[in-house]
């Protein structure tokens, strides 16, 4: 979780808890070394068994697909410029397209059209979930929120 969200949180549960007159003393945060000190002078039981045995209790399992993969790039020269996308999906499926785009550009020009036809197609077949791959300094370096 990021900070501003434990943040947010604490804050609600304070404000719970101080109608029972109750004070929230936040917890010093404990170093990694000293609950690894912890767990090497207690360890478990020999005789303590995992049990796997959930009586009356309904285990859910959610099955999750990595993300498709998405790469683009873009060019330009001074006889035309082109963009090409290709897409990888979960199952290595890999899908090329290439387009040939009908006004000169600059090279960057080149590589926002090709993220932008990428991200376009990305939405009309739905997936949502995506990994993007570009060769383009100009798009790393832009802050993106989507």
């Amino acid at each position: 979780m990021t900070k501003s969200v434990l943040s947010d949180r604490l804050a609600r549960w304070y404000l719970q808890l101080q109608q029972f007159e109750i004070t929230y003393v936040p917890q010093k945060t404990i170093k990694g070394q000293v609950l690894a000190n912890f767990l090497d002078d207690h360890p478990m039981p020999a005789e303590w068994e995992l049990s796997d045995d959930l009586p009356d209790e309904d285990v859910l399992m959610i099955e999750t697909t990595p993300p498709w993969k998405m790469y683009f790039d873009g060019a330009s020269h001074k006889e035309g410029a082109g963009a090409g996308v290709v897409f990888v999906t979960s199952e290595g499926e890999v899908l090329s397209y290439s387009f040939t785009l009908t006004q000169n550009c600059s090279n960057n020009m080149a590589e926002y059209q090709a993220l932008i036809f990428g991200l376009e197609m990305a939405v009309d077949i739905k997936q949502r979930h995506l990994k993007v791959y570009g060769d383009s300094q100009l798009v790393q370096s832009t802050p993106w929120s989507l």
